[in-house]
């Protein structure tokens, strides 16, 4: 094939580059992930794009190497996609604040001590013990009606001592890293 044409194949791409790595941004700004893994994305994709149409044309890239090329940034950017969004999904909840409540028996919970947390689409339930969470679960139709809860359904929950999340389903979702 002559340059121009395997060029051509290379724009093509370049462009599959660009769409992946713009339906990861997408994504991620859509879930709420870091910033620096949408700016990472951006980074890898546009540099890509450039890095090898430009070497291929001036020479500096054979053509298989810059497929190579163009094929290991597009699974650079999957990687960090699914790294971003493991870790959203693994994050500790948000800290509870003074005025949060159990909601089973309205105690205060206090951040420094023992509590549960579930999840329940993007809104999280607070329980100042492993008891009311199951009670809660036990008869959440009671205590949605009676609080009167907008909520999913339940997820998983986290144990704040331990600092995992424990799916529903199944047993332990994962580790979190942070305090």
């Amino acid at each position: 094939m002559e340059k121009q044409e395997l060029s051509h194949i290379l724009v093509i791409l370049a462009g599959l580059l660009r769409a992946v790595g713009i339906a990861c941004m997408i994504a991620l700004i859509f879930m709420g992930a870091r910033l620096r893994y949408i700016f990472l994305i951006a980074l890898l994709t546009v540099g890509g794009i450039f890095t090898t149409v430009l070497s291929f044309l001036l020479g500096i890239l054979s053509f298989t190497h810059a497929v190579i090329y163009e094929v290991v940034v597009i699974f650079i950017n999957v990687l960090v996609f699914f790294h971003a969004y493991r870790e959203k999904k693994n994050l500790p909840p948000p800290k509870p604040s003074e005025t949060t409540r159990c909601v089973v028996c309205s105690a205060y919970i206090k951040p420094n001590q023992e509590y549960f947390v579930l999840r329940c689409g993007e809104n999280y339930l607070y329980f100042d013990t492993e008891e009311h969470l199951k009670r809660f679960l036990e008869n959440i139709e009671e205590y949605k009606k009676f609080r009167n809860l907008q909520i999913k359904e339940p997820e998983c929950y986290y144990i704040h001592s331990k600092r995992i999340w424990v799916d529903l389903k199944q047993k332990e979702v994962g580790v979190s890293k942070s305090n």
